[in-house]
């Protein structure tokens, strides 16, 4: 408890003399996604919403740029230092000034101010008065660091906070940004847009310049090859070749209808018949022959003029002379005796006369049709030549149309205004409630935590054994029990039931002591051999390391038996250090009862607790005398007493102490509370686990338990 209440006292002693604070907050108006603010551009057209984020995100950042927020810091510096009544009380370092210094600083921070400059910190004068402003927290990162800006939901408006100390700092502040910042947004979007139309006019130029020169060339190219308009002659002569060749396929089957039909007629004359009618036509037929050559080359001359009227006329002229001529010579067969195939004559005549001049037309209409195709075939190059010209002048005219397009709308968007504006101008700020009380609470609730965090940890790596139930799960072994620590000195353990030395603490240590005692005696009794006489069982007492409490544990329990009227044998096993010897009063020696056959250890007066120390030294046991002596020894002394205690050397020598176990019926270990088990610890540990059933548990000592503490089993 006494780390939070030291931070609440500590918070609260720092947080009493901070001053009120006040906040100030407008609204900015961008016009990015109000379409009644947009001049250019389809209304209708959905607004990408990463696009306006984007230009939202690059608006809050302008506003804090650094260019903006020097404004600010001059227009605060200068009003401080211009004013009667400044924002706030000039700091230390303002006040050292001379007035040569200040009327210094007022014309540098008036100059950086109307020209919109930063301040040179590589200059020594300049970096001086950044140095005044940031000793009157006037500077671009103190203005920063108490201003806040951010878009209100995903409206068109951007909302700014400022809290100082004075409500009219926080209301000046706000504006002031709010000016400078518009100005600047407009100052810079009309420098951008004007050197946009410069390049766009430039681009414009060039544009036009590139499409006059493709029209040119196109206009070059049809005077160099004389063609007029190609379109329309291609169309012209295409038309012309269908019409000769329609004409070409008319007479060609003409031909071969009339070539049958002759022939068909002449098969119904005989020789003599044709020979009297070409004698009696000879004359008339060479005038029909004449006018036939005449209205073949009439025919010929009207198709190559591509049928004009004027032949037209006289095709028609030499068909009606033709037409007499034939009729004449019908008239010369009235007398004839063929007069009855007048008819066949006649027609005959006339489809000859077509015929002949069917072929006269189709060797025009052959030659017409080749001179068509070489036409055409001597303008598709040209042809070619011209769509090419064309898809430039097409490509050139696109690009300067799209680049005028943009020339006309960047000149018009740079004569607009700024959609930029503040909504309302900032008021003086308002009191913002006190954070001292809070700041206090949390830091009572945060060093709280901390402790607690900090006890959660210790606890959670601490490998401490304080109880017996974590001896018995760190161990894996038996714990008969525990004994608690007693502060007292001067305590005889020997005699710890007298009541005379009872206290609080004593007596719960005997309470402790008898649960120990029984069962141990339970264990004891367990297995003692059944033949009828009586006889003493050996308890072996040891430890992991020295200074455990082993004495204590055996002086105790010996005391603790005799109380329950056995006699008991204590004996000093701890060469290397024999406390209990030191202790005792008369002693017998293990070293004389080991040498003398003769001698017997006995009880003396009314004690039924009798002690048997050493000489001490380096030796072990079995140095001492042989096993089979010893064995015996010990087999006299069980009939002398009922149980014999012995003090071993602890496990740390781990030889010394296995030969006393040797000749133990049983063995407990004590384990001192408030330390871990360590690797050597638990070699230890594994040596009590291969004496299976010999061992008997452990005993856990200077445990620090509470008054009232019961004995439960573990």
């Amino acid at each position: 408890m006494a780390v939070p209440v030291i931070a609440v006292l500590l918070t609260f002693f720092l947080t009493r003399k901070l001053p009120d604070l006040y906040l100030a907050q407008t609204d900015l108006s961008t016009g990015i996604i109000d379409p009644s603010q947009q001049v250019l551009g389809n209304t209708d057209a959905v607004i990408q919403e990463s696009k306006v984020s984007q230009q939202f995100s690059n608006l809050l950042q302008t506003i804090r740029l650094g260019k903006v927020t020097d404004q600010v810091s001059y227009s605060l510096i200068l009003h401080d230092l211009t004013s009667k009544k400044p924002f706030r009380a000039k700091s230390t370092l303002l006040q050292q000034l001379n007035a040569n210094a200040l009327a210094h600083a007022i014309k540098v921070f008036t100059y950086k101010y109307q020209h919109h400059e930063p301040l040179d910190l590589t200059n020594q004068d300049e970096a001086g008065l950044q140095s005044v402003l940031e000793a009157q927290k006037y500077d671009a990162e103190s203005i920063k660091k108490e201003l806040t800006v951010y878009r209100t939901d995903n409206s068109d408006f951007v909302h700014l906070d400022f809290t100082s100390e004075q409500p009219q700092l926080s209301a000046f502040v706000l504006n002031t940004l709010c000016k400078e910042f518009i100005a600047y947004t407009i100052t810079e979007q009309q420098k951008n847009k004007g050197h946009a139309n410069q390049f766009l006019e430039k681009l414009v130029k060039q544009k036009l310049d590139a499409m006059n020169e493709k029209v040119a060339a196109l206009k070059n190219y049809k005077i160099q090859n004389h063609i007029l308009d190609l379109k329309g002659q291609s169309t012209s002569i295409y038309a012309q070749l269908i019409e000769y060749q329609d004409r070409k396929a008319q007479a060609e089957k003409d031909i071969l209808s009339y070539n049958s039909a002759i022939a068909n007629i002449n098969s119904r004359f005989n020789p003599n018949d044709r020979r009297y009618l070409e004698a009696s036509t000879v004359r008339i037929n060479g005038l029909i022959a004449q006018t036939k050559d005449r209205l073949a080359a009439i025919n010929s001359k009207y198709i190559q003029n591509n049928f004009d009227a004027r032949y037209k006329k006289s095709s028609d002229s030499l068909q009606n002379v033709l037409d007499t001529q034939i009729s004449q010579m019908s008239d010369q067969y009235v007398a004839n005796p063929l007069a009855g195939k007048e008819s066949l004559v006649q027609e005959k005549v006339k489809m000859e006369i077509t015929r002949d001049m069917a072929r006269s037309g189709l060797k025009n209409l052959d030659n017409h049709v080749n001179q068509l195709n070489h036409q055409l075939d001597r303008i598709v190059p040209f042809d070619a030549a011209i769509q090419s010209y064309e898809r430039d002048i097409e490509v050139a005219s696109k690009e300067y149309i799209d680049v005028q397009n943009k020339y006309n709308q960047s000149s018009i968007e740079s004569d607009v205004k700024s959609t930029l504006k503040q909504i309302e101008v900032a008021m003086p700020g308002t009191k913002q409630p006190s954070k001292k009380l809070l700041l206090t609470l949390l830091s009572g609730v945060l060093s709280a935590v901390f402790c607690l965090m900090v006890l959660f940890i210790l606890y959670y790596l601490d490998s401490t054994i304080r109880m017996p139930l974590e001896l018995a799960n760190a161990a894996q072994l038996p714990v008969l029990g525990q004994l608690n620590l007693i502060v007292k000195s001067g305590i005889d353990f020997k005699r710890i039931g007298n009541s005379k030395q009872s206290t609080n603490e004593l007596q719960q240590f005997k309470n402790l002591l008898r649960s120990i005692r029984y069962e141990i005696d339970s264990e004891l009794q367990a297995d003692k051999p059944f033949n009828g006489e009586a006889e003493g069982r050996i308890l072996a007492i040891t430890s992991m390391n020295e200074a455990e409490g082993k004495s204590l544990v055996c002086m105790s329990l010996a005391s603790a038996y005799a109380m329950a009227n056995k006699k008991v044998l204590v004996v000093d096993g701890n060469f290397d250090n024999p406390s209990i010897t030191k202790a005792a009063i008369d002693n017998a020696y293990l070293e004389d009862f080991l040498r003398d056959e003769e001698a017997v250890i006995q009880l003396q007066n009314s004690s039924l607790i009798c002690v048997m120390g050493n000489r001490g030294g380096e030796q072990s046991l079995l140095e001492k005398s042989s096993e089979k002596i010893i064995q015996d020894r010990f087999n006299q002394l069980k009939k002398n007493f009922d149980v014999i205690i012995i003090e071993t050397q602890a496990l740390s020598l781990m030889n010394k102490a296995k030969e006393w176990i040797q000749f133990a019926d049983k063995v407990i270990a004590v384990f001192e509370a408030n330390q871990s088990i360590t690797p050597n610890k638990q070699l230890y540990l594994n040596y009590l686990h291969t004496l299976s059933s010999k061992f008997i548990g452990m005993v856990m000592n200077k445990v620090v338990i509470s008054k009232g503490l019961e004995v439960q089993e573990v």
